[in-house]
């Protein structure tokens, strides 16, 4: 008996949090991918308002931010009902992420959710010959974490984005090679400038 209120103390304790985890993590300034058949003006990418709201001028009376997805779809649903008679959509959403550091191509970027840290990274055109792969920083919510992801363990590797993450690549400090290539570049350049004296003062 007194296990089975133990139970359902837990059950009911952890009820609010599975309700809570199907509230869309979206924010302002992410981005809901829209495909509604035979409307091609409700069918595209739309960024989230301040407010929480679709930027669509037929749309800004859904709110999409701390909602979820059933209440999107039943609102997109009731919109979309005064132009179609049985209206036939799929949406998603794509979270704004920041890449930047030692990538090709640093820059904000909207991905899916189900995109990983390496494959956000990836998405940046992949680490430069300077980037550090080992002590990634990833800021979220505040916080900063240092991830290897040169090497990283299956937890890390499988690490989904979330909106607002931002994502820096650090850049590796000087290394016994670097400083060969840039005495080897000296010494190369003074040899220049040496022959070129001496044939001034051979003329």
């Amino acid at each position: 008996m007194r296990r089975t209120l133990l139970t359902l103390l837990l059950v009911l304790c952890a009820a609010p949090a599975a309700a809570q985890d199907t509230t869309t993590a979206v924010r302002p300034a992410d981005v809901i991918r829209l495909s509604v058949w035979r409307q091609p003006e409700f069918t595209g990418e739309f960024r989230i308002a301040p407010d929480g709201t679709i930027l669509h001028p037929l749309l800004t009376e859904v709110r999409v931010v701390g909602r979820t997805r059933e209440q999107v779809r039943a609102q997109l649903r009731e919109v979309l009902l005064r132009y179609e008679t049985d209206p036939q959509l799929v949406f998603d959403y794509l979270y704004r992420v920041g890449v930047t550091g030692e990538v090709r191509l640093p820059n904000l970027y909207n991905l899916p959710p189900e995109t990983t840290l390496p494959q956000a990274v990836a998405a940046a055109g992949g680490v430069s010959d300077a980037g550090l792969l080992n002590q990634v920083r990833l800021l979220r919510d505040g916080r900063e974490t240092i991830l290897d992801l040169r090497n990283p363990p299956p937890e890390v590797a499988e690490m989904r984005i979330r909106s607002g993450d931002q994502i820096r690549i650090p850049r590796r400090g000087s290394t016994w090679r670097d400083y060969i290539g840039l005495g080897a570049a000296i010494v190369a350049a003074v040899a220049s400038v040496v022959a070129a004296i001496r044939a001034g003062t051979a003329g």
